[in-house]
């Protein structure tokens, strides 16, 4: 991911916070599990362990500063977090102050997903499935999928193909408490890391 030394320091200011919290009285309302000494997170198709010191993929793959950073703040956020439970679906524009934020989000995100898919919808949904996405039946798209980017934090993306009329166009939703456990910033990255994993070997 883009911004890599920007987002080192980020997550080590972000470390220095956790890593003097007792978080394990949070730990099973964002889904972390403890395994030895260490809390595993589902992060998408992944598990991510915080080990105290570091998060570290349990297979032993690297882990962008920009994921690390997300989870840190995921984290960070759940002290002050109230047990909110809501399916009001909103999209990245509707969020508080998401307005300033929005065109870069959309470039990075939906924009780049239906160039990469325009007429090749069956391969959008094959790519959904292997990253163990579920397929949501609707009217209003040709595919609508849940990725379970975090526990408390699912996003859905869904995608109309090109006709005559329309070019393609993709709509990321979130339920709207989202920005409960991550702020915009951290939002954007889980978009933006999955846009990535959506066009490799397209």
């Amino acid at each position: 991911m883009k911004d890599t030394k920007v987002f080192v320091e980020k997550y080590e200011s972000c470390l220095s916070r956790i890593r003097s919290m007792d978080i394990a009285p949070n730990m099973k309302h964002l889904g972390g599990i403890k395994r030895d000494q260490t809390y595993v997170f589902d992060f998408f198709n992944r598990q991510i362990a915080y080990n105290g010191y570091d998060f570290v993929d349990v297979t032993g793959c690297e882990v962008f500063p920009a994921v690390k950073f997300v989870l840190c703040n995921y984290i960070l956020k759940s002290p002050i977090q109230k047990n909110i439970t809501s399916n009001k679906m909103v999209s990245f524009r509707e969020f508080s102050n998401a307005g300033p934020l929005f065109s870069r989000f959309s470039e990075n995100t939906g924009k780049i997903i239906s160039t990469s898919f325009s007429g090749q919808a069956d391969k959008l949904k094959l790519r959904c499935q292997r990253l163990g996405a579920t397929l949501i039946e609707t009217a209003s798209y040709d595919l609508s999928a849940e990725f379970m980017a975090l526990t408390k934090v699912p996003i859905f993306l869904n995608f109309n193909d090109a006709d005559d009329l329309m070019p393609a166009n993709t709509v990321f939703l979130f339920h709207d408490d989202a920005e409960s456990y991550l702020d915009l910033e951290c939002l954007t990255i889980l978009c933006t890391y999955l846009t990535g994993l959506l066009i490799q070997e397209r």
